[in-house]
């Protein structure tokens, strides 16, 4: 009676304790992808409005900057005063008039490098520079501001409103473009020479660029208009953008034209291209972070980016093409204000809107808006936040909150036309080596290497753990069945070690011997027919000395004359099917580069390591087919061979696509392997010979380095949350059909 109970208390206790154990192994695979996904969550976030402030200010501004922490505003009044605010309570904390202004009122400003350029209704130039020193007293941080003035330049000898004006300097020079009131294109430009000894003489252009404009001037692009159209009237210039490397000027014109010259040459500059950009006036210019890419923005609230694309059809070799548009204004485009952080810039409008944009994924993150017609427009340092003055004098401060602006299921998963590309490309390039480098977060090309890997991997290992695992259940003698276990022993294997065998040892050696591996399925199959055919004159009484099942052992060895004979004539199959080195023929002939570590590497190497789940699952597979089934297959009369392909597998097909899909996981999910025998290239390339990045190679790779809580980290994330789908998905749709195929076979 005592052992009855205490048989029925161990049953309870084990039923409980496996249903214990199966509800938590549930609920951490559901705590796993609730982590997972509230990492990968703030990407689907919009950028949003934390906090907003506005000020009322005493005169009609015309410039304004902000310092990094968005603590002071530096604002520029029409009069030519100099005012700091404290953007905390509006408090003014120092007033500059400034001197070198005299009567002259200010008509155009240009900020650049912590210096305002202005331009007056006398044709003078007047730089001021700006600077905000910080201090701590008594423990408090002080942040204090400076001014300072450079004597005033003569920028027009005649003396006329400068209407815009841009300007640009480098360690050595410095370039100052303007506009004047009566439609003049004018430059100015210092240049100092430098040498081993330190620097030389300084030299001075300045000169009237206007009739470049016009076709009057050089002219090194055959593809503009011709000479007739030189007499046309002159548009007038509308806004002027300077790239930082002293050498490519943009003007936008009032017919919708812009233009391009190069400057680099300061005494000869020259016009490059001429494009219709709009089909209104072009109101607008500005530079993305880089000043590579060019905003363009028009009267009907048009706007595009633009950039220099490599075209051969031209004499150049180069066009200006748009690559990207986004949302339009609803009014005139006014101010454009680009990120000192990423691709994102502000454009205003006349309306008083402000969008928020991003180039990279063509969105309009947000739009706020001021109550009049905004008068200038500032984007703060660390992209955290905007300021802009209205016509009404009211100072805005938006602090936002846009922490991931570049992510989208465009640029995750499509094409995407980035900086320095001729056409739209699925790219992944997570870091580079300027503070302006655009980031390439596509997945498409890690989720292609994935595929590609598996693929290879599979096809290798499925044909040769399914066949072993049916000769070892059903010809094998029993007395060799502990080769099972040695199989077996191969999964125990570290998939490191595998990683630094294939890349360190068996990549350079089907390098070195590719020829012979492609000669050898023909010498295999010669020997393994000689040897068929030479068991068969083998006197019985010598076969009887050896249990059925034992055939196998006979072809070993010629299996491995196959192989030698396949490695010794490696040299001459090269020089008589691949004119003395394949690698050569493969580029010359299928246009097919040959990389050391490449597909055919990480299929071998995957594939060693899930032959041994792939075999031990289908082997346990076949060996639990009802024997009875067998035997009355062979009462029949149908041959061993027959019994086995049409019996056993048939029978055995579920438990044999349960251990495909368990390869499939395993190979889906290989790190090390891939990691180290590939060239772990995010290419997308069916070429065998080329490598590839999978997703879980890319996250060992990246996220030792990724910021964390940055886009970078989680996009990374987000592969891990694609790979945690796939293996579920690929688990249940495996074990959905290994069902069915058992109900339909356990009728048979």
């Amino acid at each position: 009676m005592k052992s009855i109970k205490r048989r029925r208390f161990t049953d309870k206790a084990a039923h409980w304790v496996i249903k214990l154990g199966g509800a938590a192994v549930i609920v951490v695979i559901l705590a796993l992808f609730i982590f997972i996904f509230l990492e990968v969550y703030p990407l689907l976030k919009d950028a949003r409005v934390i906090d907003k402030k506005t000020f009322l200010l005493s005169e009609s501004v015309i410039s304004l900057k902000t310092d990094d922490q968005q603590e002071i505003a530096c604002v520029l009044y029409k009069k030519g005063l100099v005012e700091f605010i404290s953007l905390a309570d509006g408090a003014v904390i120092k007033k500059h008039p400034l001197s070198g202004l005299g009567n002259a009122l200010i008509t155009s400003v240009d900020m650049a490098d912590n210096h305002l350029f202005i331009g007056t209704d006398d044709g003078r130039l007047l730089t001021v520079a700006l600077s905000f020193s910080e201090s701590f007293d008594q423990g408090v941080r002080v942040i204090s501001p400076e001014v300072s003035e450079e004597e005033p330049l003569c920028f027009d000898d005649q003396k006329k409103p400068l209407k815009s004006i841009i300007c640009k300097k480098s360690d050595s020079a410095r370039v100052l473009i303007a506009s004047s009131e009566d439609g003049r294109l004018l430059l100015r430009a210092t240049e100092e020479t430098t040498s081993l000894f330190g620097r030389g003489e300084k030299k001075e252009v300045a000169q009237d660029i206007t009739g470049l404009i016009s076709g009057a001037g050089r002219n090194d692009a055959p593809h503009l208009s011709p000479p007739e159209d030189h007499l046309a009237k002159t548009p007038a210039v509308t806004s002027l953008a300077l790239d930082h490397f002293l050498e490519n000027l943009y003007v936008g014109a009032s017919n919708g034209e812009l233009f391009h010259f190069n400057i680099s040459d300061k005494e000869n500059p020259y016009l490059v291209e001429k494009i219709k950009a709009s089909d209104t006036v072009i109101t607008a210019l500005g530079f993305l972070l880089g000043d590579i890419s060019l905003v363009v923005g028009d009267q009907r609230g048009g706007i595009n980016v633009w950039m220099r694309v490599r075209d051969e059809a031209l004499a150049s070799g180069w066009a200006l093409k748009k690559i990207h548009t986004l949302k339009s204004h609803n009014a005139a485009v006014i101010a454009i204000a680009p990120s000192f952080r990423d691709k994102g810039f502000l454009t205003a409008a006349s309306d008083g809107t402000i969008n928020l944009n991003h180039a990279t994924s063509e969105q309009t993150l947000l739009t706020i808006a001021t109550a009049a017609r905004p008068a200038t427009i500032v984007f703060s340092p660390k992209a955290n936040g905007a300021l802009a003055v209205d016509e009404n004098n009211t100072l805005y401060l938006w602090h936002i909150s846009n922490p991931h602006p570049e992510t989208t299921l465009k640029t995750l998963f499509g094409r995407v036309w980035y900086e320095g590309y001729e056409k739209p490309e699925f790219v992944w390039q997570s870091t580079g080596g300027t503070d302006d480098f655009e980031p390439k977060l596509s997945l498409t090309p890690l989720i292609f290497g994935t595929i590609k890997g598996t693929m290879y991997a599979m096809l290798f290992a499925v044909p040769v753990g399914v066949l072993a695992a049916l000769y070892t259940s059903q010809f094998l003698h029993k007395t060799l069945k502990p080769i099972k276990p040695v199989i077996e022993i191969m999964a125990a294997l570290p998939s490191v070690v595998l990683g630094f065998l294939a890349g360190l040892w068996l990549a350079p050696l089907i390098e070195k011997i590719f020829p012979a591996i492609i000669i050898f399925p023909f010498f295999i199959l010669v020997f393994i027919t000689f040897a068929i055919f030479l068991w068969n004159y083998i006197p019985p009484s010598f076969k009887g000395r050896y249990k059925h099942g034992a055939e196998a052992l006979f072809l070993i060895p010629f299996i491995i004359i196959a192989a030698y004979v396949s490695i010794r004539l490696c040299g001459y199959c090269e020089h008589l099917l691949f004119s003395d080195d394949y690698r050569r023929w493969l580029n010359d002939v299928l246009g097919l580069r040959y990389d050391q570590r490449n597909a055919v590497v990480v299929g071998f190497a995957i594939g060693f390591a899930i032959i041994p789940l792939i075999f031990t699952i289908s082997e346990d597979a076949m060996n639990n087919v009802p024997k009875s089934l067998i035997s009355a297959s062979l009462a029949l009369g149908a041959t061993p061979w027959q019994t086995a392909v049409r019996v056993v597998l048939p029978t055995a097909s579920p438990g044999v696509f349960s251990a495909i899909m368990i390869g499939f996981g395993r190979a889906v999910g290989e790190t090390m392997i891939v990691l180290m025998a590939t060239g772990n290239t995010p290419i997308m390339d069916w070429n065998i010979f080329n490598g590839f990045r999978a997703l879980a190679a890319n996250i060992a790779v990246e996220i030792p380095e990724a910021p964390m809580g940055g886009t970078l980290y989680r996009t990374l994330f987000l592969a891990a949350l694609l790979l945690f789908i796939t293996t579920f998905l690929v688990n249940t749709i495996a074990e959905t059909v290994r069902q069915k195929m058992k109900r339909r076979y356990s009728k048979l």
